[in-house]
């Protein structure tokens, strides 16, 4: 299915919201996909040699939410960085998978009362490591935006919300909250790695 790119991006009037953005509110939609869809995209995405994925060093670091000490710790771990692969950024496509992540997911947002417009897509990949290591919190912006992380597979990572709440990996799992928020990922100490696809939009 093609779609529309100005019915994501207009300013027209959305239908009434399902979920809440309060910054001490998330939501969890489980089983968010149909299984067909999901096993589709997780062989597409999780188990293609050619998807690319870019590596990244540091992970949530910002000196102007951390201290000193855990800026410079976290700049030294090695199990500090992820993979990235970037779909959509700035209102433009970035990735060939761009249309097959747009036809998936962004009709389910817009039934939800969620979308209005697009920010950015990106594929976010986290390493093994031998006990779960803890990234440093971050915002994904710092002015309000929505936002949106979907698990591809379910491991022992998560990702910790600003009041200490933890979000479990859970496959085929949605979560929604306020992405201007502090937030943090994890690594996963009984998986290959973890996987998700994070969503920022109004």
């Amino acid at each position: 299915m093609v779609l529309d790119k100005e019915l994501y991006m207009s300013t027209e009037t959305l239908p009434d919201s399902q979920v809440d953005f309060d910054k001490d509110k998330f939501s969890i939609i489980d089983n968010f996909l149909p299984e067909n869809e999901f096993s589709e995209l997780k062989e597409n995405v999780m188990w293609n040699s050619n998807f690319p994925i870019n590596m990244v060093k540091d992970v949530g670091v910002d000196k102007k939410l951390t201290t000193p000490e855990a800026y410079h710790l976290e700049h030294k771990n090695k199990w500090a960085w992820y993979g990235v692969h970037i779909f959509y950024h700035g209102d433009v496509p970035k990735s060939e998978y761009y249309g097959k992540i747009q036809d998936i997911f962004c009709p389910k947002l817009y039934d939800l009362g969620v979308l209005k417009s697009l920010t950015r897509i990106k594929l976010n990949f986290y390493p093994y490591t031998t006990k779960i290591q803890e990234h440093n919190p971050h915002q994904d912006q710092k002015d309000f935006v929505k936002a949106a992380l979907f698990s591809l597979n379910t491991c022992n990572g998560f990702t910790r919300m600003h009041n200490g709440t933890k979000i479990d990996s859970v496959a085929n799992r949605l979560v929604l909250f306020d992405g201007s928020q502090l937030h943090n990922s994890s690594t996963t100490s009984n998986a290959k790695a973890r996987y998700n696809i994070n969503f920022n939009f109004y």
